[in-house]
């Protein structure tokens, strides 16, 4: 079968609902890890050029022999993409239907926001939206991206980066905003862009597009965000994702593996919405659990995010609406006041992370203040409100796109949302208020 360009997640879904109905569901593995070794086998294929290797031979023997290959070579050219047992667990005729289908499609010809589309639904499956934890729509990611503007001179953190959503929508950004070549992203990618995530999943899936976007992984560690260094550790119960995180914490990443690091100039992400944080060896190293024995997984990282940025650091981050107007958190908001300039609250609609959650969400930039600031009503400091009209999504959470919009569009361009305009305005209202450069 000649081999044809992916350009629809649909065609992907399709794919994996089919292989999971001829042999995945009666093999008895894990779904997630074996097509997503499959997929790195595939892409390295690809990757190496010459001779196709991943397909179908003569025997299934012939062909889990090859493709076991495959994953050992993509093991050492991309390190660390396969953490923990890379072995294929499929039996070799098992295996021999998967390969036959999958090899009649080219996957690095695919826009690689697809097949980001495509791992997020592969985790959506076998997560089931676990602990709030949804990914965020792309177009939002994009939003949050354009109004911090990063620059290649930034250190760009994303401490819940779930598949690296908002770092590749950064390294896109800043390479088409100012045209680097190939060295220079090589460099970027290296040192300037960090993402943490408890899920030993979203690291795997935020590695392997990183690479499908720049040959790069970046720096994309598995860490519980919320330990601080000077936080004492609880040995990890074996058994389960959630509690197999590593005992490091990103003060430790910060200080063996960065010179005179001295917090980051931009924070993206989008915290967990849900769950509640109650082991004390957490609370104990935050201000805003001080008396508390239990508090909300993204207050948390309200405050983690806000001491991570240096001073004049900025941050966009998505969080429940609750928290901007619920009155049992103001507690948290006069935090915020106290230690960052609030730059702009974008309002998003109820639809934007349907089907995951009916939650309603908004967008907060903040500038870290600097040290010894007195924050008095005196600073005449002024913050940029919106509230988005268009989310690009219905009420049954389906993507609604433009017509006559060519499908092979980037998501920003092809979503029916009123986000450009928000951009827009609040670009205007820096350039007005000049409180801070943005780097455009």
């Amino acid at each position: 079968m000649a081999k044809r360009h992916w350009n629809r997640v649909s065609d992907f879904e399709s794919l994996f609902l089919k292989l999971e109905d001829l042999v995945l569901a009666n093999s008895g593995e894990d779904e997630f890890e074996e097509v997503f070794k499959l997929l790195i086998a595939k892409l390295w294929d690809e990757y190496r050029g010459g001779e196709d290797r991943f397909v179908r031979y003569k025997t299934p023997q012939e062909t889990f022999d090859e493709v076991s290959t495959l994953l050992l070579e993509a093991e050492r050219g991309w390190m660390g993409i396969l953490e923990g047992d890379s072995s294929i667990k499929l039996t070799p005729e098992h295996l021999q239907v998967c390969v036959e289908a999958l090899s009649a499609h080219n996957i690095l010809g695919s826009d690689f926001q697809v097949l980001d589309c495509f791992f997020e639904f592969l985790v959506a499956r076998s997560a089931k939206g676990a602990k709030g934890q949804f990914f965020t729509p792309r177009h939002v990611i994009e939003l949050c991206v354009r109004m911090l503007a990063p620059s290649p001179d930034d250190k760009v953190l994303d401490p819940a980066c779930g598949s690296g959503g908002f770092l590749l929508h950064t390294l896109e950004y800043v390479r088409k905003t100012h045209d680097l070549d190939t060295e220079a992203m090589t460099q970027y990618c290296d040192s300037r862009l960090w993402g943490f995530d408890i899920s030993l999943r979203a690291v795997k899936v935020a590695k392997a597009l990183m690479i499908l976007a720049s040959n790069r992984q970046a720096n994309i560690l598995r860490l519980n965000s919320l330990l601080r260094n000077d936080s004492p550790v609880l040995f990890p119960v074996a058994g389960t994702e959630a509690s197999e995180s590593t005992d490091f914490s990103i003060e430790d990443v910060c200080r063996t593996r960065m010179k005179r690091h001295s917090g980051f100039d931009l924070i993206l992400t989008n915290p967990p919405f849900a769950g509640e944080v109650r082991e004390s060896h957490i609370l104990n190293g935050f201000e805003l659990s001080r008396s508390k024995y239990r508090v909300e997984r993204d207050v948390l990282f309200v405050e983690r995010c806000v001491n991570l940025l240096r001073p004049g650091g900025r941050m966009a981050i998505v969080l429940p609406h609750n928290k901007f107007a619920g009155s049992s958190f103001s507690y948290l908001r006069e935090w915020v006041l106290d230690k960052a300039q609030v730059m702009a609250v974008i309002g998003l609609g109820r639809n934007t992370f349907l089907p995951h959650t009916h939650q309603k969400a908004s967008i907060l930039v903040v500038k870290r203040r600097e040290a010894g600031t007195l924050v008095t009503n005196s600073l005449g400091e002024k913050t940029f409100f919106a509230i988005s009209e268009k989310d690009g999504k219905n009420s049954k959470g389906q993507v609604i796109t433009l017509k006559g919009v060519d499908e092979s569009e980037p998501v920003w361009g092809k979503v029916d949302h009123d986000f450009e305009e928000i951009v827009e305005a609040y670009r205007r209202f820096l350039e007005d208020s000049n409180p801070v450069p943005v780097g455009v």
